[in-house]
């Protein structure tokens, strides 16, 4: 019986599950960066143009390295010329094998071939810093999308708890309604039928609100649709004033750094194009291999090397139009790139000013959420004991309801807010790796 008693305990236990099976997983902002940051296609695409940046620098090299080609050729003849070989000399034989190889090696090419090498090499930077730009734009909206689901979540809790206050309400109004029936305690049930109906309409828009912020997040990290999150830890806001942060930006931010390189391979493209129109040197070997049937005097393994100078003698123009249209990416170049310094300065300002605000609006609101709580619960009370008018409580509890939501977004829209400001700098992410 003991032994029976055991395997009934166990069989049991087996379909109990363990407490760390039961218990939900809680993904953090750190797991939703991770996760986007190593599945999101866009990520994906900009680590690709990294990838074939580095396969450019690869096919530059090769234009500094000798060529070697090599070309056979087997030809057949109706007939030998002469006929049937009646002269010693034959000029076209029944049948002929032919093979060649030649090695070229570049030895001037008006710099354009180092210039070419130089900007592969410099577009190959540009393509990380396209890289490192798409994972602080991807932190951002997962940022954005995190805090989306921490707010449609207590934006929810606010319905409820609203909700639950109306129902309250309700009750005691359908007390008052049932024990003195006259008109205006019959409105004053209407009234406060509409209300928590109003709550209910509330609250399933929020819970519906908290589904799509839950999907998007998703979408972009590819965590489960119903995952749970955790409350991060409160951001810091830089402590640095305006000018330096403007000052930080310009020696930080991928994006301008970019510009300038990208100011650098203008340059070097002009000298890609004259390049190409100035004389070129090749120096030259092979070896040429020749049998016929039936045998001729030219058959035979020839060795050969020398110079080549190819030397553009008239183009029409040519060169002068396409090193004009080269200088004129230059110039563009270099206008884009002062472009993005006055965007870079205005991004951090406007980034700045809207964490200086909704600072500011956060300090308000929760000094409005603990007068709208106090004021709800002196209203309740004295409500309760039938010294106030229903209007009065309703009044206080959408005032509530109002201040406590707008508590909940400033809280997490200021968070956001550093985390734009970080972006605008150009410091967000890079104080650690997401592998």
């Amino acid at each position: 019986m003991k032994i029976i008693a055991i395997a009934f305990i166990a069989i049991i236990m087996s379909g109990v599950p363990s407490s760390v099976e039961a218990e939900e997983k809680t993904y953090t902002l750190e797991d939703a960066y991770r996760a986007a940051l190593s599945t999101n296609e866009l990520i994906k695409i900009a680590e690709e143009n990294s990838a074939q940046s580095e396969y450019r620098v690869d096919q530059a090299w090769t234009y500094l390295y000798p060529r070697v080609d090599g070309r056979g050729l087997y030809t057949k003849y109706n007939k030998s010329l002469p006929p049937n070989g009646q002269q010693p000399l034959l000029f076209q034989p029944e049948s002929q094998l032919a093979a060649t190889l030649v090695l070229t090696q570049p030895l001037y090419t008006g710099g354009r071939t180092l210039a070419a090498l130089r900007s592969a090499q410099k577009m190959r930077i540009t393509s990380n810093a396209e890289l490192a730009i798409a994972k602080q734009d991807m932190m951002v909206n997962v940022a954005d999308a995190y805090y989306a689901v921490l707010k449609a979540r207590k934006t929810v809790d606010i319905s409820r708890r609203s909700l639950e206050r109306m129902e309250r309400h309700h009750q005691v109004t359908q007390r008052e309604a049932a024990t003195r029936k006259t008109k205006a305690n019959q409105s004053a049930l209407l009234r406060a039928n509409t209300l928590v109906s109003q709550a209910k309409i509330l609250l399933v828009r929020s819970e519906d609100a908290l589904k799509i912020a839950r999907d998007r997040l998703s979408l972009l990290t590819k965590l489960p649709q119903d995952l749970s999150v955790a409350e991060p830890p409160a951001l810091e806001a830089p402590s640095q004033g305006l000018d330096n942060l403007k000052k930080s930006a310009l020696e930080t931010r991928d994006d301008y750094a970019k510009s300038k390189i990208d100011q650098n391979i203008a340059e070097e493209n002009v000298t890609i194009v004259k390049g190409g129109h100035y004389p070129q040197l090749y120096g030259e070997a092979g070896m040429t291999y020749a049998s016929s049937s039936p045998e001729m005097v030219t058959d035979a393994t020839v060795f050969y090397a020398g110079l080549r100078l190819q030397v553009p003698i008239f183009e029409g123009g040519l060169m002068k139009a396409e090193v004009s249209e080269a200088k004129s990416k230059v110039r563009q170049a270099e206008l884009s790139s002062e472009f993005l310094r006055k965007t870079i300065e205005s991004d951090v300002q406007e980034a700045y000013i809207n964490l200086q605000t909704l600072t500011s609006v956060l300090d308000t609101a929760k000094i409005q959420r603990d007068y709208a709580q106090g004021n709800y619960e002196a209203v309740e009370g004295l409500f309760s004991e039938g010294l106030l008018a229903s209007l009065s409580l309703i009044d206080a509890e959408q005032a509530l309801t109002a201040a406590e939501r707008e508590l909940v977004n400033a809280s997490y829209d200021r968070e956001v807010s550093i985390l734009r400001l970080e972006r605008a700098t150009g410091r967000l992410g890079k104080d650690r790796q997401y592998n």
